[in-house]
């Protein structure tokens, strides 16, 4: 592992120090025996060797005949071969999945190359599949940098999950063949089809009512993870028990464990067991799509479970080494994926101090072990066995918890302290689920139907209890913490900060800003964004800056893109208000939106034009005056009755509009209300025409935030406006392109900082 990182281009530095703490554990371990040449001399090898495995797979990787060229934001238009290598997720408009290129048409000659990209057919009710051997013409893009702070990064993971320095797009009028020709192995194509055929056995009986809980069963014991309920999944995630969402090594042990009982159940040996134990966990492994975590779950157990062929006592820490060598012999660059951090960080801590903790839990439980068990009463070797059982359950979790604690606060901002609690009553759940899926397939398998109807039903009511524990912790206060990124350099003390996202027709916004009172910062979210952009940019924004706390949010106007998340922000942040313009809101996500508000006792207080929002009375440098609406306008739809508003703060004036169009932009013009700022933030109105001449004289902005998309057409930025702006002298910066912008706005300076492009894209000094 140290030859690997030491050789990693882009982590130098953590090498070195492994280089250095590996030495220095040998060191201490081997400080008394006469054996250290040899072990170190050994140890120095598999070092050369790593770091030769890890240093030809960049080189493969980097051998890619495009990469040089991958520079271009436009792209490169290309011509090639390939074919599926992963399962294909198939939605409306759009398929995608994972591409190995097999040539590529440069300069009228075929290329031979292999490079796994990941790839997007704009094609709808496409029939694709794994193996399928295609020719096309479409698009190579380099992968993005995460668009939010703490967001998922595609050009990291793809670089590390499968070698991909590029995504390619095949679009509408791309040319796509599909080839008689199959590629790929035969055993996952089969192994696809057949888990397929498992799912629609996992819902045989149930209703319509139930989707959501058979999408969850499959998720849990096939690892059928692309259509699970993203809401359910957002439970187990805040409860701290994600691990049991997805297939994992305890999925994988309850799988192992149930064929073992079979083959034990039909008296055969444990040591011959095993030989037909193995196979089949491996084969679960790549049932479940070659899940990565399952992969290293099945492996180790494998060499676990080996020990028993050969009469030796399985020792955990040895079988999980050599389970790590042989996954890095064969990939490398799994040794930065977190999902292989957390394993071995887990199951070694497991290895180490389940196994201590148990017994500390259990000494002042148990009876005096001096006493011979046979003088014991029946109730009380009961209370022991009850006593065992309990405190390794609660050792398992609190080991666990501790072992995986660094890596989630380091990958990603957040953990929960909860989960030592909820592991306790969601595991065994867990495994009753696995347990009677397993049967429900038996059944299916043996045309049982009436059976299999029977035990879907009970897996459902199992998961419905799950599902019901699992929001219990979730809704626990301090039930998820988000801790900030490490070593993140804290904002100015006098500064104030606005993150602006929002994807296509989305938008959200996080206000921070000094509170001299408490002596630290208030936070506002003025929109939280869709479930997507509040997912994938918001969320991870609260995570990396370690926030736990909304003081206050504002709704800007009634569109789901706006403010369908609102409900898990006043849910999960309790802020202290909620603002909203004085109109008509008929979003179909506002009855939910006061259902929350009102049963968690949240102040609403309602803003017409005129009104100031003052937050002085904290020592704060912001305050907000409402130009809109006035009341006199109630509107069609939800972009004309939007909330606009002046913020100021010190000498600096921003303009927030959202999506307003003509009708307001006109209104506003005749009310002759100053809208002379320094920075507008805009969105794209749902039907008519923004960014009216007048308006953007009146407004004379130095720097421009809008939202921007391809389509529909009605969310694309006019090129007129583009041509004003630009006589005008004033930056344009669309969050299409740049990701989460982040205003910094101090005294003498306003800067705004561009999260995808990773440098400050627009600068302004004071007058």
């Amino acid at each position: 592992m140290t030859g690997i990182t030491y050789l990693d281009g882009q982590n130098p530095a953590i090498g070195v120090a492994a280089v250095l703490l590996l030495t220095a554990l040998f060191g201490m371990a081997l400080r008394k025996q006469r054996t250290l040449l040899p072990i170190a001399v050994a140890s120095l090898l598999g070092w050369i060797a790593f770091a030769w495995l890890h240093a030809a797979n960049l080189r493969t990787i980097h051998s890619f005949p495009l990469a040089d060229a991958l520079h271009t934001e436009d792209g490169i238009e290309i011509e090639g071969a390939g074919w599926i290598a992963s399962r294909t997720l198939s939605g409306k408009r759009s398929t995608s999945g994972t591409l190995e290129l097999t040539s590529l048409e440069l300069g009228g000659k075929t290329i031979p190359c292999r490079h796994r990209v990941p790839v997007w057919f704009q094609k709808p009710d496409l029939e694709i599949e794994y193996g399928d051997t295609i020719q096309f013409s479409g698009l190579l893009r380099p992968l993005e940098s995460a668009v939010a702070p703490g967001g998922f990064d595609p050009k990291a993971f793809y670089f590390r999950q499968s070698g991909s320095l590029a995504r390619v797009e095949i679009r509408a009028g791309d040319s796509l063949a599909v080839q008689e020709e199959k590629n790929g192995s035969s055993l996952i194509a089969f192994s696809q089809r057949l888990r397929d055929r498992m799912e629609e056995a996992l819902a045989v009986g149930l209703s319509e009512k139930d989707e959501s809980y058979a999408r969850l069963i499959a998720a849990m014991s096939l690892g059928a993870r692309e259509n699970s309920p993203e809401e359910l999944e957002d439970l187990f995630r805040r409860s701290g028990t994600m691990h049991i969402f997805a297939v994992s090594g305890l999925h994988v042990g309850i799988v192992a464990g149930l064929l073992m009982a079979v083959a034990l159940f039909f008296r055969l040996p444990k040591r011959y067991a095993v030989f037909v134990v193995i196979p089949l966990v491996l084969f679960y492994a790549i049932l479940t799509g070659l899940r990565p975590s399952a992969v290293r779950a099945a492996i180790m157990l494998c060499i676990l479970l080996a020990a028993f062929a050969f009469k030796e006592r399985p020792r955990l820490v040895n079988s999980l080494a050599l389970a790590g060598l042989l996954i890095l012999w064969f990939d490398t660059q799994q040794l930065f994926l977190p999902g292989f951090q957390l394993s071995f960080a887990v199951l070694l801590c497991i290895g180490l101090f389940a196994e201590p903790v148990r017994k500390f839990f259990a000494k002042p439980w148990l009876s005096d072990p001096y006493i011979p068990k046979t003088l014991l009463q029946p109730a009380q070797r009961w209370r022991d066995h009850a006593v065992t059982v309990s405190t390794a359950l609660l050792a398992l979790s609190v080991v666990s918890w501790m072992g995986s604690l660094g890596l989630l606060t380091w990958h990603f901002q957040s953990f929960s302290p909860v989960g030592v609690l909820a592991n306790l009553f969601l595991v065994p759940l867990a495994g009753v689920i696995v347990t009677f899926a397993a049967a429900a397939l038996a059944s299916f398998g043996l045309k049982m139907l009436w059976l299999t109807s029977l035990l879907n039903k009970l897996t459902v009511g199992v998961a419905v209890v799950l599902t019901a524990t699992a929001q219990f912790f979730a809704s626990l206060p301090g039930a998820h913490r988000h801790s900030g990124e490490f070593f993140d350099q804290a904002p100015d003390a006098n500064s104030v900060t606005l993150d602006v996202m929002g994807e296509r027709s989305e938008g959200a916004a996080l206000l921070s800003f000094p509170n001299h009172h408490t002596k630290g910062r208030s936070f506002w979210m003025i929109d939280s964004g869709g479930p997507r952009t509040y997912q994938r940019q918001m969320l991870p924004t609260l995570r990396s800056r370690g926030i736990n706390r909304i003081d206050a949010v504002i709704l800007s106007h009634g569109d789901v893109g706006h403010i369908g998340a609102v409900p898990e922000v006043l849910t999960h942040f309790r802020p202290g208000m909620m603002l909203e313009p004085q109109a008509d809101n008929r979003s179909s996500a506002y009855p939910r939106i006061r259902e929350v508000a009102n049963s968690l006792s949240i102040p609403t207080h309602p803003l017409t034009a005129g009104q100031r929002i003052r937050t002085d009375q904290l020592e704060t440098p912001v305050q907000f005056h409402v130009i809109a609406p006035d009341g006199s306008n109630e509107g069609r739809i939800a972009d004309d009755r939007v909330l606009v508003m002046k913020m100021e703060v010190y000498d600096w004036t921003v303009l927030m509009t959202f999506d307003a169009g003509f009708e307001t932009e006109k209104t506003l013009i005749q009310s002759g209300v100053n809208l002379k700022s320094d920075v507008w933030i805009r969105g794209q109105h749902l039907e008519s025409p923004s960014g009216l001449a007048r308006f953007v004289e009146a407004v004379d902005p130095k720097i421009v935030l809008s939202s921007n998309a391809g389509f529909p057409s009605s969310q694309r930025i006019p090129e007129i406006f583009r041509e004003m702006l630009q006589q005008r002298s004033a930056t344009l910066l669309t969050l299409d392109q740049s990701g989460v912008l982040t205003l910094e706005i101090k005294q003498d300076r306003l800067t705004v900082f561009s999260h995808q492009q990773r440098e400050t894209v627009a600068d302004l000094r004071n007058r």
